[in-house]
């Protein structure tokens, strides 16, 4: 792993020293601008720094060497999300204003349609390699992650790849989307199952491989 890759390991500390000092700034001066400023630390700061980030460095799907001497994209935005994954219950909040969460996922650099619905128990751990269309619904405890990481001769392969869903799908509580996964429209994952990397679900069945508790 490179230095500058390494650097970012300080992300998630330096991340709550400012909201820490922007909280402790409100109770010594309780203005309105300073209680902005608090959600502007949590929310607004990591995105913006992960916009920045993803406009020096995109983050691309393939796969790569996690353990390498290159500086890996991925690293550094994952902890720049770290707090989120830590805390998802700061996400959560997002949630409960309609269409908000949604808002939020384009920020990171998702394609999200309209109407999509998320339930509050909802995670996402790559909040800008998902592509989802119109009138999905996310069960409760639903999860998706576009990242695995698998050892190989001495090395950490990383390989990340998109999400895409289609069109009025619903992805059943309980469920785990892993990378690659696609579904097309009008499809959807039962309650509980585990969607390997790669599987592609049709309407009248799927390539790859399901888990179900059936």
């Amino acid at each position: 792993m490179s230095l500058k890759s390494k650097i970012f390991n300080l992300y998630p500390s330096i991340h709550i020293v400012l909201i820490l000092a922007s909280f402790y700034n409100f109770v010594k001066h309780p203005e309105v601008i300073n209680f902005f400023s608090i959600f502007f630390m949590i929310y607004l700061f990591p995105l913006l720094t992960f916009r920045l980030l993803a406009f020096f460095h995109p983050i691309k799907e393939g796969v790569s060497d996690i353990f390498g001497s290159q500086f890996s994209p991925w690293w550094a935005g994952h902890q720049i999300q770290l707090l989120f994954v830590a805390l998802p219950r700061l996400e959560s909040l997002l949630i409960l204003v309609p269409g908000l969460y949604s808002i939020w996922l384009r920020g990171w650099g998702s394609t999200i349609g309209k109407g999509v619905y998320w339930t509050p128990g909802v995670t996402n751990y790559d909040r800008n390699l998902l592509e989802v269309g119109d009138n999905v619904i996310f069960g409760e405890r639903s999860t998706s992650v576009c990242h695995v990481i698998s050892p190989k001769d001495g090395k950490g392969l990383l390989k990340i790849v998109k999400i895409r869903i289609g069109n009025n799908c619903f992805v059943g509580a309980g469920s785990v989307l892993s990378p690659g996964v696609t579904m097309d429209e009008k499809t959807f994952v039962k309650a509980g199952a585990h969607v390997y990397p790669d599987t592609h679900i049709f309407k009248d069945g799927y390539k790859g491989k399901i888990v179900t508790d059936d």
